[in-house]
Parts: structure tokens; sequence; C-alpha cells
């Protein structure tokens, strides 16, 4: 099948810290206020800016990578989402050529560009610069012939700098300036350790990105963005990916402020394979749903909500007890933490956790994994079979105890290997986030051995 030419932009930058968060949630503020279906993307593995997009469009934000996907999953993906939209905004990662290794065109902004036929809007902080922003904007476009169809100035010093930055860059290339994001101390987005704070946990966020979306109606020309992005060419031969099997079975996630960090399209393949979708919180709830087969435990902030965490003991003593019912169980980075016996923060205060898995989590001050990496099984796990390999990310700035029991898995980037996972009967946490698409036959074998074991309680 092939798509419609759709009205899509990608926001891109320099580099990282330029506003392409800020300016993306604004413009998809300013675009609904017009009345127009919104559909957010996101470059990259992240979880924290499509919670923003979801609470700006009131729909999913749709993780596109060029690195963890292939080509024709990213096309589907991207398809499948924007069919009723009006408009489609991708937000870019980091700056518009950083992807996997010294590769330009692999798993960047620049990649997804090229791959879906996208005008890329770059975002420039300009502090300090005058003439030599043409000499960037033209060399950001030449590099790898990216379609640089406008810019947009970030914090220009005063409006005679911004005139200056506009003439020099119109007149040194042929990419015009849109407009400018002035400087939004109103509603700054603040930041912790693992990027912005979540948009669960700031106070009037909905009038917030409202106000926003006001004040670049002001500064930028959202009719010349609306232009640009209905320029785009249809995509051809777009193949779809989808499970082959369906599984009725009943699979709690764990979703809350501490427990967020969940891709849209892993749920939506749970879903379209036959699970039946139960949330709960390991904040709030003191049990686990009724109807349980299985359990997810996805990343988040474990470590800044222990000690809420730990005070909720009937719910740890109900994953424990299913866990020893052979309910299999996937916890990923925050939740693999949850799992163990205690996790112990930066003030070194120690909270006590699930105790599934033996030793404590610790938090770090610096990352301690950051990137993409290939993942091999070393041994059968409830989600995947030994001797799998996939690819997949990691995003931590805490360490666990290490003890002698087996870890079942080995991650690998470059000549650096290292274990990064536990087992314990069908429970299996590891710090590496997966992503669904990327490799089916993960959430076929998580329900796959959900359903044998329902099958053998009954």
């Amino acid at each position: 099948m092939s798509a419609k030419a759709k009205p899509r932009l990608i926001i891109s930058a320099p580099h990282s810290g330029t506003g392409k968060t800020t300016l993306t949630i604004a413009l998809m503020a300013a675009l609904c206020k017009r009345g127009l279906k919104v559909q957010p993307y996101k470059v990259g593995p992240d979880y924290i800016d499509p919670g923003f997009h979801e609470v700006v469009t009131g729909r999913p934000s749709i993780n596109l990578d060029g690195w963890l996907l292939e080509d024709n999953v990213n096309k589907y993906l991207f398809d499948k989402y924007n069919n009723d939209a009006d408009i489609s905004i991708i937000e870019g990662v980091m700056g518009l050529y950083d992807g996997y290794g010294s590769e330009p065109m692999l798993g960047s902004t620049a990649h997804i560009s090229h791959l879906l036929k996208s005008p890329v809007i770059l975002v420039m902080n300009v502090k300090g610069m005058s003439t030599s922003a043409a000499a960037l904007v033209h060399g950001m476009k030449t590099f790898r012939d990216i379609p640089i169809k406008g810019v947009i100035i970030n914090l220009p010093m005063s409006e005679r700098h911004y005139e200056i930055l506009k003439e020099t860059i119109e007149i040194n290339t042929d990419v015009p300036v849109i407009g400018y994001l002035p400087k939004l101390d109103e509603v700054k987005l603040e930041s912790r350790h693992l990027g912005l704070i979540q948009s669960s946990e700031i106070d009037d966020i909905k009038s917030k990105i409202d106000r926003l979306g006001d004040i670049i109606t002001d500064t930028i020309d959202i009719d010349k963005l609306v232009e640009i992005a209905g320029s785009t060419e249809p995509l051809e031969d777009i193949d779809s990916v989808k499970t082959s099997n369906q599984y009725h079975v009943h699979i709690a996630v764990a979703k809350d402020k501490a427990f967020s960090f969940h891709y849209n399209e892993n749920i939506e393949m749970l879903k379209e394979s036959g699970a039946k979708i139960h949330y709960f919180s390991p904040l709030k709830d003191d049990k686990l749903p009724d109807e349980c087969d299985g359990i997810y435990l996805a990343g988040g902030y474990p470590e800044v909500f222990a000690k809420e965490l730990s005070s909720n003991t009937s719910l740890m003593e109900d994953i424990r007890k299913k866990a020893n019912e052979d309910i299999p169980i996937y916890a990923e980075c925050g939740g693999y933490m949850y799992l163990h016996e205690t996790i112990t923060n930066l003030e070194n205060e120690t909270y006590k956790m699930v105790g599934i898995f033996q030793g404590g989590a610790y938090m770090k001050k610096r990352l301690q994994n950051f990137g993409y990496v290939s993942v091999r099984a070393d041994n059968d796990t409830p989600i995947f079979n030994k001797d799998t390999e996939f690819r997949a990310h990691e995003f931590h700035r805490s360490v666990v105890d290490r003890t002698v029991e087996p870890t079942y898995i080995t991650g690998s980037k470059k000549d650096k290997r290292w274990h990064c996972g536990k087992l314990y009967k069908n429970v299996y946490g590891m710090y590496p986030h997966i992503y669904f698409p990327a490799e089916t036959a993960i959430p076929e074998k998580f329900l796959d051995t959900a359903l044998t074991v329902k099958n053998k309680r009954r």
C-alpha cells in the first residue's frame, strides 16, 4: 500500500539543548487551537517528550528510530497513525545528524527525514553569533542534502539581533527564517537526571502549554510552517508489520508517576496480539488487577518515588506471590530496579523494594550506560529464547548488585560487553529498553509464556 502525501514537518537542530521540545509542543498547541488534528512523533528512544506531545494533541506520540527499526517498519508506523490527522509533527533527537556512531545517516533525524521525505525546520540557539549562523545553516543542509526548509531562532538577544540573523541567513542561503522563540520563563520546562520533568508531574501543564501556543503565534509564521508541511510527496511501498498469533490473556501494566516509560507501540502490539491490558499503580494500588496472566513493569523514576513505593507493602507482596506462581513478569530498567531488595538514592537513603532479585539498586551521579546496544540472550527467558539477538537502548544512572546467580543476557557496544539482566522462575528483568516493533518475537514469547502458565493453572 502507499500513503497519501500527508502534511508533515520535522523539528530538528544543530545540537541538543536548542529548544526543540519547547518549539515542538508550542507548535502543536498552536495548530490544535486552529482546529487541526495533529499527529505527534518522536525520533529516537525517548519516553518523556512523547508524554508532552500526548498532553498537547490528545493522541499517542509514536517513536521512530532508524537504528532500532528497519526502514519499512518506520514507514509503517508513520503511516499507521497519520491517516486521520491533518498534519504530523516529528520531533527530532539530539542534533540533525546525531545517531548511531559516526554514520550521520543511521539512527539520526536526518535518516528519518530522508526516509519519510519530510521537510526539516531547524531550531538554532544563536547566542554570540551573527553571520556565522548562515554558514551553519548552509553546512547543515548540504552535508547530506537534507531538505531544511526553514529556520527558527531560539532566544535572540534582541529584535535587532533577530533581524540581523534573518537577513544574513536568507541572503547567504535559500532557507527562510520563519520566526523566533522568545524567553519563556513563565512556562519553562524543568529537568531532572534523565531529561525533562514528566508532564504528569507539572501543575497546570495544559494551561502552560496553551500559553506557549499563544506566544509563538506572535513571533513565528505558523501559516508558513503549514505551507511547508503541505509540500511533501507521497510515501511508497509501505508494508504491514503485524504479529501473527492471538493470545487471549490478561496483562497487568504498571503505569503511574514512578513507572511511565512505555513505548505506545509496545502496548498496542500486545493488544493487537489478543492481550487485554489492565493498568495498575505501584504507588497507589494495594494489589494487582484481579485478572492477571502476566505483568509488565516498564521504566521510570522508582528512585524519585522510592519512599512511597516502599510503603506499599501489600502490592509488593502480591507481586512476589505471582512470581512464585510462575506468572511471567517482564521488567525493564526502572521496573528492574524495583524488583531488587532495595533502592538507594543519591542522598544515601535506602528503601525496601519487592525483593525478587537479590541485592540492591544504587543511584550514581553519572550515566552508567547510555546509548544503543546489541543484545544476545545467553539462556531461555520468559520473553526470548536462548541466542536471540536484538537491538535495544540503555539510559540509566543506577547500578545493581551482582551475585553468583546467572544473568542470562549480554549487552555489547563496540568492544564492550556486560551482563545486564537477571532471571528468577518466570521473572525476567534487565536494563535495556526493548521496542517491540524491532523484534516481534519478543512480545509473542511473553504472551505465549503467559498463556502456557494460564492453561496450566486451569
